[in-house]
């Protein structure tokens, strides 16, 4: 027995399971958003031009001659203005044109309309120092990337709770001391600490939840866990504008946290984690209590636990000598460990750019931040259907598709002066479809990878598209020379992934790979394939391999193989619905009875044979 079947005894999503997602996962979203993404309020830069000698506006660059740089971060020298002046007053502002201009001289006077104060204002971020600005969101995301390792270790080594409350210290402690900060380089050295969190204290409580639920709970637990996010994005957007200050929004993001902390009496040790280590003592009482929440108080938790603990010692050197290598090996599965890899890194490129971009759009930047966390939302909601109803292929790459083409669509439109809700408009659309992407790779390279790498392929993937997060916000920049251009280069990219997606097998209804040889042979045969639906000629050939199959178990003639075909095809949609699945379950139990596997295969028989039956997936 392993753990998944050991939940469906007890219940794999109960009332144990829900109530414990929601009071550890939704309250974890708000930190791990507060404190990933207030940094375009904290660094927020209003418009700016240099600070000049009352009644001097004649040293301000011409309009309509400098660049929109030079106003802001140019003037004319003094003395050489106040020698021409005297020499030439009528041809003054003729001969100006030809002075050379010169760095700001007594700092910046800054427009305070958006931002009443910011790190930038207030450290004069701007011009040759603006540097700085990227150097400390650069910081945050290698901090984020050590902290993934780090803090994954930390899980794995020392259980899941040990690794919550470590992260949690380390955000509350560092994010308050970051916005008492006296310069800017401790101001970097606090958000490098600050990232280390990122984003293990959103993970660690998600896959808490997910070790205590069976295979029924997981999309939902996937796609709810986003919808917090989104939430959360959207509150910290409404914070933001309300507060308008940067010392006192770091401190809110980060301080109140600690309340998080009376989750040492809440929150349970993953029983999962505590089989996987040998705990079995621990693990029970922690059974125990969900069957007891769940209403299975007839069940025996003495015998699951010895049924568990046999097939842990059966199992264990089998999936110990695996490693990230064992990933490349063979072509097919090298080939989809390198699309899900560059899918994902795509992936948090966009959504992090797209996030940070709201300084290039021509509306307020609160207003713009806000709605692009309420977007999220319904984006989530329309992938939770779809991804049991055309699949996670379809839904991915239509996803990254909208995303992308509704990015490079601002090329195309009109003046951001005359009309800024049409780009902006349009950059909202572009994170609607990267957000449904978010929510569908996680789910979709989880059903890829085998069992047996599953936690290598997927903490791999993860790594890489962190480093996806570190570019995220240099894209941005490019900004300063054409605001679009970063939307046409994340629009590209978006594009690309989603054709990329065309690619990867299909996984709706199919049994997940356990092995390595089974991730290989999985989608092997099938080529790039844009069209819904696995075909008809297709489902015909998986029927013959299975009654195949059929016969090698039985030993039988080739008549009786012959017989258990037309047995299957009574399954096709003119058998009728209800008989379909009375006679589906019926075979799947002959097939158990013969091949003398445990109800998991079962159900992936089951599984296979919903596949062969279009109707039935509709």
């Amino acid at each position: 027995m392993d753990f998944d079947s050991l939940l469906s005894e007890v219940g794999d999503f109960g009332r144990y399971q829900i109530a414990l997602f929601f009071l550890i996962c939704l309250p974890a979203s708000l930190p791990s958003a507060f404190s990933a993404f207030n940094q375009p309020f904290v660094v927020g830069q209003p418009e700016h031009h240099c600070k000049l000698p009352h009644g001097r506006d004649d040293l301000s660059p011409i309009k309509g001659i400098a660049t929109e740089e030079e106003l802001s971060c140019r003037q004319y020298n003094q003395t050489e203005v106040d020698l021409l002046k005297n020499v030439s007053e009528k041809k003054f502002e003729y001969a100006k044109r030809n002075l050379a201009l010169i760095p700001c001289q007594m700092g910046w006077e800054y427009d305070n309309s958006t931002y009443i104060d910011s790190l930038v204002t207030e450290f004069d971020l701007v011009c040759d120092n603006k540097g700085w600005v990227d150097f400390t969101s650069t910081a945050f995301y290698i901090g984020s990337f050590i902290g993934n390792i780090l803090f994954g270790y930390v899980a794995d080594k020392f259980g899941r709770r040990v690794s919550f409350f470590t992260i949690l210290i380390t955000l509350v402690l560092f994010g308050t001391i970051n916005a008492f900060v006296v310069d800017v380089q401790s101001f970097t050295i606090m958000r490098f600490l600050t990232g280390l969190p990122f984003p293990a204290l959103f993970q660690i409580p998600f896959i808490v939840s997910m070790e205590f639920m069976g295979k029924s709970g997981r999309i939902f637990s996937g796609i709810m866990i986003d919808v917090f996010f989104g939430v959360a994005m959207t509150l910290l957007g409404v914070l933001a504008m309300v507060i308008r200050r940067w010392r006192q929004l770091t401190f809110f993001c980060n301080a109140p946290f600690v309340i998080l902390f009376v989750y040492y009496f809440l929150l349970p040790e993953s029983p999962r984690w505590l089989v996987s280590v040998g705990k079995f003592a621990e693990a029970k009482q922690i059974i125990a209590r969900i069957a007891k929440v769940n209403g299975r108080n007839d069940i025996d938790i003495d015998e699951l636990i010895i049924r568990l603990r046999s097939n842990r010692r059966n199992s264990a050197t089998d999936i110990n000598r695996h490693n990230v290598y064992d990933l490349f090996k063979t072509p097919n599965l090298r080939k989809k460990t390198l699309l899900v890899t560059y899918i994902w890194f795509i992936n948090a490129i966009v959504y992090n750019g797209l996030t940070f971009n709201i300084s290039n759009l021509p509306v307020d930047d609160y207003v713009s931040f806000i709605i692009n966390g309420a977007v999220e939302l319904p984006a989530y909601f329309l992938v939770w259907p779809l991804l049991g109803c055309v699949g996670r292929r379809w839904t991915l790459a239509s996803s990254m598709l909208l995303a992308g083409l509704a990015c490079i669509s601002t090329m195309f439109s009109p003046s951001a002066t005359e009309h800024p809700w049409i780009i902006a408009g349009l950059a909202y659309v572009g994170k609607f479809g990267i957000a449904g992407s978010f929510a569908v790779i996680y789910i979709f390279a989880g059903e890829l990878y085998p069992t047996v790498v599953r936690a290598i392929g997927m903490g791999m993937s993860s790594m890489v598209a962190g480093l996806g997060l570190i570019l995220g916000p240099h894209l941005v920049r490019l900004g300063d020379s054409m605001r679009i251009l970063p939307l046409m280069i994340m629009g590209t990219m978006s594009v690309s992934a989603g054709v990329a997606s065309f690619f990867l097998p299909e996984t709706l209804g199919a049994p997940l790979p356990q092995t390595l040889e089974e991730a290989e042979a999985f989608g092997k045969a099938k080529k790039c394939s844009c069209w819904f639906g696995a075909g008809r000629s297709r489902s015909f050939g998986r029927r013959d391999e299975m009654a195949q199959e059929h016969l090698d178990h039985k030993g039988s003639s080739s008549e009786e193989c012959d017989d258990f075909k037309n047995q299957l095809m009574l399954m096709t949609p003119r058998a009728g619905r209800s008989r379909s699945f009375g006679r589906r379950d019926e075979m799947a139990q002959e097939h158990l009875d013969h091949k003398g596997s445990s109800s998991e295969e079962c159900d992936d028989f089951k599984n296979q044979l919903m596949l062969m039956t279009p109707s039935l997936r509709r």
